[in-house]
């Protein structure tokens, strides 16, 4: 750096220096007025139990403020700060109604030295509706969690509804009194009081309202319990003509509670016994658990929905060779054709065909007509031997020739 730059800053500096000492003895020596203007001072609104009297609430949550043009030495000034001021506006003193009204301020209190120099009148606008009450059922948002094998037995709430009151378009918005909070590892009955709040549909809380209650006691009952398996009893079966093709339950155990020795005893729910000769076709229906005395069920679900699968039985049919034995055969006569057989056709579920063999039908040909040698084409009978819920539907004719004997 040369020694013009030098001469230069130096120069500066004395300025500056200069400069703040006059500014300095300006301020503390001849501390001259100056005005300012302080922006939205707080103005607080006294007497306000004098709207419940004219039915009348202040709409929506609003902030009232005013500006003030100020004057005063300049020492002062650079101290001035809004909360050195307390202006009220007196809502018992005026005659008000529902929409927007302009009530005047009181400036009740101000730094010395520092005059008010606003011209004109000096008020705040409070828009004002009707004030109207509502009874709210108070509902538990509480989480609660419990210790293993502890189960909810059940909750109240005390009181259970609370009064509200307030500006008409608060009230309306309120879709829910609620208590809100969180209980972990809950073992034994409890009580505890909670704030209540109040929501809209969408959980935003309302706060520019009063309620004749503040908290609510939420009480809780407990017992012990453990979970178990459920049991379908049966009785009979379905009927002939249909097949049953199993059952699910709309859940596999059941929380059931009791004291601890009552519990200790129970390792099963059994339902109470379904009437399968009922059931023509696929079903469901309400079985009513069979407790034991001492036990319950956890929230009263005393029943478990069955889904029965039951299907009609669709007939089919099956072809059978079968040997042919013939009778009445005159002693003159003989028959030439060996190992007689003919088709039998029975008819039935396809279950019952599938045990069905030949050995199950006798075929026999009665040759009691037959009086002299010849070419006969004839229907044996056929019966079934050890078949249950099947029937012979066609029997095939058999072709014989006959001859004397020698």
């Amino acid at each position: 750096m040369d020694k013009s730059e030098n001469r230069t800053l130096i120069v500066k500096i004395v300025c500056l220096l200069l400069s703040l000492g006059l500014w300095l003895y300006v301020s503390n020596v001849e501390n001259p007025l100056r005005t300012y203007d302080l922006k939205n001072v707080p103005v607080e609104l006294i007497n306000e139990d004098s709207l419940t009297d004219s039915k009348l609430a202040i709409a929506d949550k609003q902030q009232f403020t005013v500006d003030l043009k100020l004057e005063g030495p300049s020492s002062e000034m650079i101290k001035v700060k809004k909360e050195d001021f307390k202006i009220v506006a007196d809502m018992s003193a005026y005659a008000l109604k529902t929409g927007d009204n302009t009530i005047p301020v009181q400036v009740v209190s101000a730094p010395e030295n520092i005059d008010i120099k606003n011209n004109g009148f000096l008020g705040v606008k409070v828009s004002l509706e009707e004030l109207v009450q509502k009874d709210i059922p108070i509902k538990s948002n509480i989480k609660v969690s419990y210790k293993e094998n502890i189960y909810e037995k059940g909750q109240s709430i005390s009181p259970q509804t609370v009064t509200v009151k307030g500006g008409k378009s608060s009230i309306e918005k309120i879709d829910a009194a609620t208590l809100n909070g969180e209980e972990k590892d809950v073992d034994q009955n409890m009580e505890k009081d909670y704030d209540i709040k109040f929501v809209d549909s969408s959980g935003n809380e309302i706060s520019n309202v009063q309620s004749n209650v503040q908290t609510a006691k939420l009480s809780i009952t407990v017992t012990n319990g453990k979970s178990v398996p459920i049991s379908l009893i049966t009785s009979g079966s379905v009927p002939q003509g249909f097949t049953f093709g199993g059952y699910e339950l709309s859940q596999n155990y059941v929380n059931v509670l009791g004291d601890i020795q009552n519990l200790n005893k129970v390792k099963a729910i059994d339902t109470e016994p379904v009437d399968m000769s009922a059931l023509q076709a696929d079903s469901e229906m309400d079985v009513k658990l069979n407790l034991p005395d001492g036990i319950s069920v956890l929230n009263n679900e005393n029943t478990v929905k069955v889904k029965f699968k039951v299907t009609k039985e669709e007939n089919t049919t099956k072809n059978l060779v079968c040997n042919v034995q013939y009778k009445n055969l005159n002693d003159a006569l003989s028959v030439e054709t060996q190992n007689l057989t003919t088709n039998v056709k029975v008819t039935g579920s396809q279950d019952a065909l599938d045990k069905v063999a030949t050995q199950n039908i006798n075929v026999i040909l009665d040759l009691s007509k037959v009086q002299a040698e010849g070419t006969f084409d004839y229907t044996p009978q056929a019966t079934l031997v050890g078949a249950d819920n099947v029937t012979i539907s066609e029997v095939g004719s058999v072709h014989i020739v006959v001859k004397k004997k020698e």
